[in-house]
């Protein structure tokens, strides 16, 4: 065989051998690792004002005389915060609504939020969850049984405002399934 002929075979096998078209010589993005999302286990908040079921996984903390809680996730780097109040009378409970619900608002910024409804299983609480994913504060909830008790509460999670939306929304569907829970299980 010819000398050309040889260098014109090898030159074939090496450009065939390199299967790279050169965008994989350049680091990929720093990807968010996927979570163990906890099971579904809940069990009574002991200490709590009212009686406030929380996921098994979540570390609670019972302040104010069992009106403040707060929820930790460690796994998921989040944190909820849950208000138990009374009101004396159905004036100071409208109050306490409205003061809630500006709040809510307050936090949103101005950001696009979805709403959804949810009744306790034994109809005595009405409730309302807001999602307002890539806030700060992605997750917020309101509930009442319309006369003297409120339930209120947001999660935060310590990457909330960094994150892409798609790395944290199984931290999200978790804390959407606990709230969802826990408001559902409201009882008097």
């Amino acid at each position: 065989m010819k000398r050309g002929a040889v260098i014109a075979i090898l030159a074939a096998m090496l450009a065939a051998c390199g299967g790279s078209d050169g965008r994989d010589a350049v680091p990929k993005p720093r990807a968010y690792p996927r979570i163990a999302v906890a099971d579904s286990v809940f069990a009574p908040v002991p200490g709590a004002a009212i009686p406030f079921e929380a996921c098994t996984a979540a570390q609670a903390q019972v302040d104010s005389a069992g009106r403040w809680i707060t929820l930790s996730y460690p796994a998921y780097g989040a944190t909820v915060y849950v208000t138990l109040s009374e009101a004396p009378d159905q004036e100071r409970m409208a109050a306490m609504i409205d003061n809630r619900r500006e709040r809510m608002s307050l936090n949103l910024n101005g950001a696009p939020a979805s709403t959804g409804h949810i009744t306790s299983l034994d109809g005595s609480f009405e409730g309302v969850l807001l999602e307002a994913p890539g806030t700060g504060t992605p997750l917020q909830f309101l509930a009442t049984d319309g006369y003297r008790r409120l339930v209120s509460g947001v999660a935060q999670l310590s990457t909330a405002g960094t994150a892409p939306h798609d790395s944290v929304r199984p931290i999200l569907a978790a804390l959407r399934r606990d709230i969802i829970h826990a408001l559902k299980n409201l009882r008097q």
